[in-house]
């Protein structure tokens, strides 16, 4: 017989695993060809900055990306790219 403590830590746990499958699934990406592509709502944030930001980018060719049917999509591999040529490393 379960106390009402060792139930509710039961139901906390499986709360917690429902998260992370949730979460998980959030970033599970199937992948094209060898390439993961994700939108630009999801790519604006995950650089926390705005759709606007990413079409300014676009548009003056700082950015690659892929127009399918008026759906944009970025491959996480070019955006990967591109951030380890921009990389500063700190002065120190």
């Amino acid at each position: 017989m379960q106390t009402r403590e060792e139930r509710k830590s039961l139901f906390q746990l499986i709360g917690e695993i429902k998260d992370s499958v949730n979460t998980l699934t959030d970033l599970a990406r199937p992948m094209f060809n060898g390439n993961r592509f994700i939108s630009d709502t999801e790519l604006a944030k995950r650089l926390r900055i705005s759709k606007r930001t990413l079409a300014n980018y676009r548009s003056n060719g700082i950015i690659g990306f892929y127009c399918i049917e008026g759906k944009i999509l970025y491959a996480e591999s070019d955006i990967e790219d591109y951030l380890k040529d921009n990389y500063l490393p700190p002065l120190i």
